[in-house]
């Protein structure tokens, strides 16, 4: 009798071990499905990243991180359009799906590049515009003038200092000598001429430009010389006006 009651305890400690074994598994089971799991599972969740291009590189650093993103710059691009420090590029791409704490790399616009200016005294004024042109700038307004000591044909003036940093196409104004001043001066020839032309050949004899008017005349190519103030070949004092009449096409409406 003793040994059955034994055996019956026995029976009971085991049942009660493994009912105890089985609760807590089911605890533990319940406990993984409702917060283990879904903690595990929002770590790994993607999220859709912002558009920050074209953003400043502080309001682009302050909403990643906001996300849980982390920022990195990945270089700098001159960029005509954007504005020093503006993000022009991101990667991974806006609106891709990334998980949090993911690294995103921006590429920042270094701003407009700048152009030294080239020293183009002593050059030719079509040399001077050759390296003018191959530097990214423009030739601005030519200027004539008569020059003691340059010779005829060569530039003594520019309007901005070689070595000087600008930017792109920005445009350079040389003054070309014309010699040592002639004692006749003498009107040319401009009729048929394009204005920029006959505006310029006027300049170089030392006279000047005086009023231009249009005429319509559509035998012609617009801003066409088509008669001058004086005749050409009639001596003149110096920086003598030459009036021009050009031509235009007749106004459509």
């Amino acid at each position: 009798m003793h040994r059955l009651n034994q055996w019956v305890r026995r029976r009971k400690t085991v049942f009660k071990g493994l009912g105890c074994t089985l609760l807590l598994f089911i605890l533990l089971f319940f406990s993984m499905d409702r917060w283990v799991m879904p903690l595990y599972t929002h770590r790994g969740a993607e999220f859709e990243l912002p558009d920050v291009t074209e953003m400043s590189f502080e309001q682009a650093k302050e909403i990643l991180e906001v996300r849980g993103f982390r920022i990195i710059t990945d270089g700098l691009q001159f960029n005509e359009t954007y504005a020093e420090s503006t993000v022009i590029f991101q990667n991974p791409p806006p609106y891709s799906k990334v998980k949090r704490g993911r690294r995103i790399y921006v590429t920042l616009s270094a701003g407009e590049r700048m152009i030294s200016v080239p020293r183009v005294i002593g050059l030719s004024e079509r040399d001077a515009e050759f390296a003018l042109r191959q530097s990214g700038l423009e030739l601005g307004e030519v200027y004539y003038e008569y020059h003691n000591y340059h010779l005829n044909g060569v530039v003594f003036l520019q309007s901005i200092d070689p070595g000087m940093e600008v930017i792109k196409q920005t445009p350079v104004e040389i003054t070309v000598s014309r010699g040592r001043l002639p004692s006749h001066f003498y009107v040319p020839d401009v009729v048929g001429k394009s204005y920029e032309a006959a505006r310029r050949l006027i300049l170089q004899e030392g006279l000047s430009i005086g009023t231009v008017t249009q005429e319509v005349d559509e035998r012609l190519v617009p801003e066409t010389v088509i008669r001058q103030s004086i005749e050409p070949g009639r001596e003149v004092p110096q920086g003598e006006p030459i009036d021009l009449v050009v031509s235009r096409l007749e106004e459509s409406f």
